[in-house]
């Protein structure tokens, strides 16, 4: 029989998968019914607006029930979600079930993360986190692609809705058998001020808003080039795809220098962006992607395990879902702050100059720990002055 952690690496996997059907055919369906650059960015970006509402109760509820309940209301939320998509005409329509898709996620992802911190073996949390990355990688290749072909074959609502079928079958598979929850101690801090946690947080604040500011105004703009919906699949699918090179490797080097593999695979994505923002179209595109992909698959356990690595038992799903919030506030700044950009501008291609200094500051901020480890280490605090 399938162990439990298994079936959630696979579950995870499958949800990530079915949700990346739908995600990058958004700004492209927006872009069809006459939405307007800012009205591409918030349909892409409310999404972000209720994942960040509800992280915080999703992971108090997850600590205190079940992670399986918490991802099995993520999966019905999903499903809702996509079936208004499938009914929609409008860019109200589509933002109203961006919202609800906002939900889904702060239910399902940090309760998946946070039972992969549970069932790691002693002093292999970055190996357990790895192959839940690597089987979330895999969903984030084959859900693009297939979403893409799909897409094209029988339009953009029969997508949505073929999506929203998929994520109601496979509500059994999460469903797996949980210790009780222990209550937090009264006089716990559960780890919100860790400097570690702190850093790792911001780092993918900085870096969501690059990410998903590219990714938004990169598929429209594609579209508006003429290129299919295929070709951003394509490009989602290639970085998925060379992330899964590294997922597991990275993740046994995560549970040694977790700071220091986080910083390299933000500086191999600055790198990325700025291939991006030189070729911008198809086919060199996919060598940009396939770069950007080996910074992911570095970045995500390094960062994951430097968040993580010492939350106490009893909070380990409010712990995730504050550090997941962290793409989802990227998620919503980035492509409002990108339309904007574009809107006031009427130029597409400038802005994805902004993607790489943003990541770089990012790549700064989660190196500040290692930094501040090594200086404590050289300077060792002074002997007290004060004789007996």
């Amino acid at each position: 029989m399938i162990s439990s952690v298994w079936r959630l690496n696979i579950a995870s996997m499958l949800f990530f998968s079915y949700v990346q059907l739908v995600v990058p055919l958004i700004p492209r369906y927006a872009l069809v019914i006459g939405a307007t650059p800012f009205m591409i960015g918030l349909a892409t970006a409310s999404v972000s607006i209720t994942a960040i509402l509800f992280r915080p109760l999703s992971g108090v509820l997850s600590d205190r029930t079940s992670r399986s309940l918490l991802m099995l209301l993520g999966l019905l939320f999903a499903a809702a979600a996509y079936m208004i998509l499938f009914f929609s005409s409008t860019v109200e329509v589509i933002i109203i079930a961006r919202l609800l898709e906002g939900i889904a996620i702060a239910s399902f992802v940090p309760s998946s993360i946070a039972s992969a911190v549970d069932q790691a073996p002693p002093g292999k949390l970055g190996e357990t986190l790895g192959w839940r990355s690597l089987m979330i990688g895999l969903g984030f290749m084959v859900g693009p692609a297939l979403g893409g072909f799909i897409s094209q074959s029988v339009g953009y609502t029969a997508t949505f809705g073929i999506a929203s079928v998929l994520l109601l079958v496979l509500a059994p598979a999460v469903i797996i058998k949980e210790a009780p929850r222990q209550p937090p101690p009264k006089s716990s801090s559960r780890g919100l001020t860790e400097r570690n946690f702190l850093f790792a947080l911001a780092g993918l604040i900085v870096y969501g808003i690059a990410w998903m500011g590219m990714l938004t105004f990169l598929s429209a703009w594609l579209k508006l080039l003429g290129y299919g919906d295929l070709e951003i699949g394509l490009f989602m699918s290639v970085q998925a795809l060379t992330s899964l090179v590294l997922r597991v490797t990275a993740g046994k080097w995560a549970d040694r220098k977790p700071s220091l593999l986080a910083c390299i695979g933000l500086l191999v994505m600055a790198f990325a962006f700025a291939l991006i923002y030189v070729f911008m179209v198809p086919p060199l595109l996919y060598l940009a992607a396939a770069v950007l992909g080996l910074g992911v698959g570095a970045y995500i356990p390094g960062s994951q395990t430097m968040a993580l690595s010492r939350s106490p038992p009893h909070s380990r799903g409010l712990l995730s879902s504050i550090y997941t919030m962290g793409m989802d506030v990227g998620n919503l700044i980035g492509p409002l702050a990108f339309g904007l950009i574009i809107q006031a501008t009427a130029n597409y291609r400038d802005v994805f100059a902004l993607t790489p200094p943003i990541t770089l500051v990012a790549a700064l901020l989660v190196l500040v720990p290692t930094l501040q480890s090594r200086r404590s280490a050289k300077d060792p605090a002074p002997a007290s002055q004060g004789g007996p």
